[in-house]
């Protein structure tokens, strides 16, 4: 893309006084045009990921950013679910997530982070929410998000503590606890604790987050112009399997429908389903590789897990597997996802769901 900057030399110059006059003009015009094209190389994209000088005949075939983070109100929000087998059943709002990560936690279980841009429209229950995890933590800080969670392990309540971390954290064991969570008297504690789109909504303003952090804000999703890019070496992917750990109560089953281009998601073998929505469903599915987890010495069995780095990705999109890598600087860095080539992945439009998957799980598909 280039700018053409015409110069066009008056004939009539009465004074040099004139001359000056207009010289003058006629440069600082040049510099702000070409402090605006420098921004443009830098950044790439204005506010929202829209590109600053639009798409021309050159850039047809370039992914652009779609419009999740359209207005200083969709400030990213995480919320960590619950997903003990007793929780199940209460599972509400996770399916109006842009994204959902699972993570393996103690005990081979595993636990969901939904990344929102913004409070969800109009959900009056979002939940059960339960305690955070440090690599949960960290994955929350790469998008400077507004981390809602109850309680923490130790080594996760220290990171927030210290301030090391890019997040605005509330806690609902905090004493703002009442006011933006609330327990379902109806179901058993310790799976009975929600938030809603209103109470979000409303700790974002109390927080002040009216302004996006959009260096953060990087990946990219197809548009109505532009559709993802399908590698030559992409194999047939119609069912996926996530094997987290002994037995199936935490393994996770995905199959393609060819018809609304969905994984419909599967758990333990049933159906896995929002009671707001119905079956869960992605339209992308990444599966994280991320080395062997260690252990805290708090004990209780829990995990750590190494998010910083870089590894291997599959990539399960349209039906088909692409191979990929991720790349995560720093603990306050965003998780970027590239193509063998090394160019960034294009999401599809819909749900995405991250499998975190530590070392030599097996994940299958066919």
């Amino acid at each position: 893309m280039g700018i053409v900057i015409k110069y066009m030399q008056n004939k009539n110059t009465n004074t040099s006084k004139k001359k000056s006059s207009k010289y003058s003009v006629g440069v600082f015009i040049l510099v702000i045009i070409l402090f605006w094209f420098a921004s443009f190389k830098l950044f790439g994209s204005g506010p929202g990921g829209a590109p600053l000088f639009g798409n021309d005949d050159n850039d047809s075939e370039k992914p652009v950013f779609t419009e999740l983070f359209a207005s200083d109100v969709d400030y990213p929000v995480m919320v960590v679910f619950d997903n003990h087998p007793d929780s199940r059943a209460y599972l509400s709002g996770i399916s109006s997530a842009d994204v959902v990560y699972e993570y393996l936690a103690e005990g081979g279980a595993t636990r969901f982070a939904g990344l929102y841009s913004g409070a969800p429209d109009s959900i009056e229950k979002i939940g059960p929410v339960r305690s955070a995890r440090p690599y949960v933590v960290e994955t929350a800080s790469g998008w400077s998000a507004f981390f809602m969670h109850a309680g923490g392990s130790p080594e996760a309540l220290n990171l927030i503590k210290s301030g090391r971390t890019d997040v605005t954290d509330l806690n609902e064991i905090s004493g703002l606890g009442e006011i933006y969570f609330w327990r379902d008297n109806n179901i058993a504690r310790p799976h009975n604790l929600f938030t809603s789109a209103d109470r979000i909504d409303k700790a974002r303003q109390y927080f002040e987050l009216n302004e996006l952090p959009y260096e953060k804000l990087i990946w990219q999703w197809e548009d109505d112009d532009h559709s993802v890019r399908v590698s030559q070496n992409a194999r047939v992917a119609n069912s996926v399997y996530v094997d987290f750990s002994e037995g199936l109560l935490f393994d996770a089953q995905y199959e393609y429908d060819s018809e609304t281009g969905k994984y419909m998601r599967s758990m333990s073998g049933l159906v896995h389903e929002d009671v707001l929505s119905g079956q869960l469903s992605a339209t992308n599915i990444i599966i994280q590789k991320v080395p062997e987890e260690g252990y805290y010495p708090s004990g209780e069995g829990r995990i750590s897990l190494d998010m910083i780095g870089q590894g291997d990705i599959m990539l399960f999109q349209n039906g088909k597997m692409t191979q990929g890598t991720w790349k995560k600087e720093s603990r306050d860095s965003q998780t970027q996802w590239f193509d063998l080539d090394g160019e960034p992945i294009v999401l599809a439009h819909g749900q995405t769901w991250v499998e975190i998957v530590p070392g030599s799980r097996v994940v299958s598909f066919e």
